[in-house]
């Protein structure tokens, strides 16, 4: 057959030849593939790869059908030669001995995984066994057999590309020596050379490029380059070498280097490897530099790496020329494939016209777990290096979903939980008045408004502090000269809706005042205290620090009770009133797609979660707490639920927070698949705080998901998820009742002031009305005496 083949330059080859020819090629590649992994074979591997014989039979009937496909084509008849091809395959009694041991043995399976059979197999031939056997007998020939394919296309086209380069240049095979002795920077290694004296070890560099993070190279770790090989004057992309990152990465780490013509990208949903491949226009070789000669078109299939295949390589006009007269005699279309693999690769192609020039590029990127591929032409004109035209999609791939015939909707929320209120409960009462008995003629009222601040400056977890100004006044008439003496001050503190004050930790006088204190007649005392007010047991636990804020009055209004007491121990005292302000309680956001939340009495706070779109990661991005998540994520879920057939998944969306802490509390969240449509359609949260025995709250919400990825134009009936995780049985809470005030400090007590009337008759009892009355007008007199008093000094001065 072979010696016919020169008849091919005499004839003119037609379209049905040409089929001929190309299946030729085709056959004869992998016959010599198939012969040279054969010869790669030691004898007992070749004896039990049983399968041999099969791959031999079914090479030989293709040559046969070939050949009698050619000598139709070219008129060949007669040949002595040809007989060769129609023999019947010889048979081997080495091979049939090697057929009967497997099949008594259990199998090929069972020899190949078993060294003991292997060597009692050879020990029976009487053959020798290296240490290369069992790893001949458990290669997959397939691959080696492709693997070899491969290596002769790659060598038949590089044999074409340098002869017709040759043709073109001409003068290639004649270059002179002083251009060989043309000194050269090898982008490799950074050092110079010449072509004379580069040699196959003369260049030694490293696979990645230098980490200053780490301070070493990670191909190696080591200092010393770790790779040899010849000297490169030119970038390429045919291995791995640090400054070849920093190439690519000037090339596209920036917006004004390239002009994208199109680009794919399809993301493997269990394991997030992505397949790219792209088209552009080369402007620049970095940012802001040099432009290159010749118009350029850059072509990427999938990611610069040093354990993944790429293409990373530009094509000049001139290139392109070439490069079609080398397609149109060798038909290899393809530029470059990630793998053999036909669930999962990046490739791109030449697109040729009738004429056999190249007039495109097809680009095509598929995942394992996408149902169809990605395709695109991107049509370019090679003379210039420009589009030429509209980029065409000949396939969507990816997971794509259909639309749902109706709405969905969702289910309402449900939750036990407490309600703290978020206003101030009333208003601070500042209308309590002093008490105190006739012989400590004293008036106190609140200076500072509101007449208690809590926490100013400093925050304890296990006590609040109280700070405010009262003005303490001397009742005597001016003209009496009894100053009034304070000798201590103390401090009780009770809630409301309590009958007994207790006494605080701890009372201090701010200003510098020290007692004992004397207050002149008619005059009065600016006093300023702080009073420490210690916490319940339940409330230490907590641990709660609040600024401007008293933890302790969370709930309830808190009163402080403050005594004086003169040398003569009279005591008079003053209620100071105090209402928690208003708290900042945490509310869902404008931009919130949904918040889930629960309120705690015992820490008072808001516990929540926030759902949000993210714009940042794309369009369908959302954000669950603190967790972002885009479409190729939510495409991951899907396919997850349609592998496993469960309509809920559970996400790793969650946490649990303080544990064992009284502000523990955790969240969950859920997807919701519909498997018809498939499509992820909602997010279920599930929010819990429990206090151990006490009552346990919770909160269960849902929210849709946003619109993600492509859909199919057809639309399907929708089915909801089977949902498995139910909201948790609680107690329902039932609000226990809050006083707010109450009467125990509203009046002032007057028994003190009434008149001791001695009578053998019953003494009858004056109204507190009418008291008050009555001390009202007494006040009265004395301010209107000293009033009268004041003016006959002044007269008698005149």
């Amino acid at each position: 057959m072979l010696s016919h083949l020169p008849a091919l330059k005499k004839i003119d080859v037609t379209n049905s030849t040409r089929q001929v020819i190309d299946r030729m090629n085709d056959t004869l590649k992998k016959s010599a593939a198939l012969i040279q992994t054969y010869r790669k074979q030691s004898s007992i591997a070749r004896r039990l790869s049983v399968h041999n014989k099969d791959r031999f039979t079914s090479c030989a009937s293709l040559l046969s059908q070939c050949t009698n496909d050619l000598m139709i084509s070219l008129q060949i008849h007669q040949s002595t030669q040809l007989d060769i091809l129609t023999r019947p395959v010889p048979f081997d009694l080495e091979d049939e001995a090697a057929t009967k041991f497997v099949a008594t043995h259990g199998g090929i399976d069972a020899v190949k995984g078993n060294e003991a059979l292997v060597k009692q197999f050879a020990s029976e031939m009487k053959l020798t066994v290296d240490e290369n056997v069992m790893e001949q007998l458990n290669t997959n020939i397939s691959v080696v057999l492709q693997q070899n394919q491969d290596r002769l296309e790659q060598s038949l086209n590089e044999s074409v590309s340098a002869s017709v380069i040759e043709g073109i240049r001409g003068l290639a095979a004649q270059m002179n020596e002083s251009a060989k002795e043309q000194t050269f920077v090898c982008v490799q290694c950074d050092k110079e050379y010449k072509e004379s004296t580069s040699g196959e070890k003369s260049c030694s560099f490293h696979r990645t490029e230098y980490d200053s993070w780490s301070k070493s190279y990670r191909c190696c770790g080591s200092a010393n380059p770790c790779q040899a090989g010849r000297h490169r004057s030119e970038h390429h992309d045919q291995y791995p070498y640090g400054n070849f990152f920093v190439f690519a990465r000037n090339i596209t780490g920036y917006t004004d280097t390239t002009e994208k013509w199109t680009e794919l990208e399809d993301s493997n949903l269990e394991t997030s490897k992505k397949m790219t491949v792209s088209v552009a226009r080369l402007l620049r070789w970095k940012s802001r530099g040099a432009q290159p000669e010749l118009s350029t078109v850059l072509i990427r299939v999938g990611s610069v790496s040093i354990s993944e295949p790429y293409l990373f390589r530009t094509y000049n006009t001139k290139d392109l020329e070439v490069i079609t007269k080398v397609v149109d005699i060798t038909h290899q279309t393809v530029i470059f494939r990630t793998s053999h693999s036909e669930q999962e690769f990046a490739m791109a192609e030449w697109v040729l016209s009738v004429a056999g020039v190249i007039i495109g590029v097809k680009i095509t990127a598929k995942s394992a777990t996408s149902f169809d591929p990605f395709i695109q032409v991107c049509p370019i004109d090679i003379t210039s290096c420009t589009l030429s035209g509209d980029v065409r999609s000949l396939s969507e791939g990816g997971l794509r979903f259909y639309k749902p015939s109706t709405p969905y909707v969702l289910p309402d929320i449900q939750r036990v939980s407490a309600t703290i209120h978020e206003d101030a409960p009333r208003e601070v009462r500042k209308d309590f008045k002093t008490r105190t008995t006739p012989n400590l003629p004293i008036v106190m009222k609140p200076v500072s408004d509101p007449p208690l601040v809590a926490n100013p400056q400093y925050a304890n977890p296990e006590t609040d502090y109280f700070a405010g100004t009262i003005s303490v006044f001397n009742k005597h008439k001016a003209s009496s000269m009894e100053p009034i003496s304070i000798a201590s001050v103390a401090a009780f503190y009770r809630l409301v809706g309590e009958e007994k004050y207790q006494p605080v930790k701890s009372v201090e006088l701010l200003d510098g005042i020290t007692l004992p204190y004397s207050i002149d007649p008619r005059q009065a005392l600016t006093l300023q205290f702080g009073v420490t007010v210690p916490r319940s047991e339940d409330d230490v636990k907590v641990g709660t620090r609040w600024w401007n804020r008293a933890f302790v009055a969370r709930q309830r209004p808190l009163r402080i009770k403050l005594v004086l007491t003169d040398i003569d121990e009279e005591e008079c005292s003053l209620v100071l009133d105090y209402v928690c302000p208003v708290s900042n309680l945490e509310k869902a956001d404008k931009e919130d797609l949904a918040y889930f939340y629960v309120d705690d009495l015992l820490t008072w706070k808001r516990y929540g979660v926030h759902i949000a779109k993210d714009s940042r990661m794309g369009p369908g991005s959302v954000k669950i707490g603190n967790e972002s998540r885009g479409a190729d994520w939510m495409k991951s879920i899907v396919y997850k639920a349609l592998k496993t057939g469960e309509s809920e998944i559970v996400l790793d969306i969650g946490a649990d927070n303080d544990k064992g802490m009284p502000t523990a509390w955790s969240w969950k969240t859920w997807a919701l698949v519909d498997l018809s449509c498939r499509r992820l359609y909602a997010f279920k949260i599930l929010l819990t705080k429990s206090h151990g025995t006490a009552q346990s709250y919770a909160c269960m919400g849902y929210v849709k998901c946003p619109d993600y990825g492509g859909f199919y134009e057809e639309s399907r009936p929708i089915r909801y998820a089977k949902e498995v995780t139910k909201f948790p049985e609680l107690k329902p809470y039932v609000p226990s009742r809050i006083l707010l005030d109450d009467e125990f400090d509203n009046f002032v007590s007057s028994e003190a002031l009434k008149p001791t009337v001695a009578s053998s008759m019953s003494q009858s009892a004056i109204p507190d009305e009418v008291q008050q009355r009555l001390v009202s007008i007494d006040n009265s007199l004395s301010r209107l005496a000293i009033s009268i008093e004041l003016l006959v000094e002044i007269m008698k001065t005149k």
